[in-house]
């Protein structure tokens, strides 16, 4: 049994997400994501949802890839990132790449 924790920091009536850790009853520190690995889901509006390889959702926001992104290595850095877009599972260095792709035949 543990619990996940999050610190927002609020300075001048402005307040952003600090960290999040878990936490056992006992006081244990455990990494947010185990197995070092995350998945992003992303939808059509750069809606996204962050969840542990075992199907745990940490993160939900609307703030487009890069925000999850930077959430993800906030929590943990050096994880493992997978990205579910559009049906299709792609590593974070794949999805990058289509990105680029699409924002080059956009311009």
């Amino acid at each position: 049994m543990y619990c996940v924790y999050n610190e927002n920091l609020i300075v001048l009536n402005n307040a952003r997400h600090y960290r999040q850790f878990r936490e056992t009853r006992d006081g244990d520190r455990l990494p947010v994501f185990p197995n070092d690995k995350a998945v992003i889901f992303m939808d059509s509006d750069a809606r996204y949802r962050v969840q542990t390889e075992d199907g745990e959702v940490m993160f939900i926001g609307c703030g487009g890839i890069d925000e999850a992104i930077s959430r993800i290595y906030y929590a943990q850095p050096y994880v493992e990132i997978e990205v579910i877009a559009d049906g299709r599972h792609m590593t974070l260095e794949e999805f990058e790449q289509q990105r680029e792709l699409s924002e080059g035949e956009s311009t």
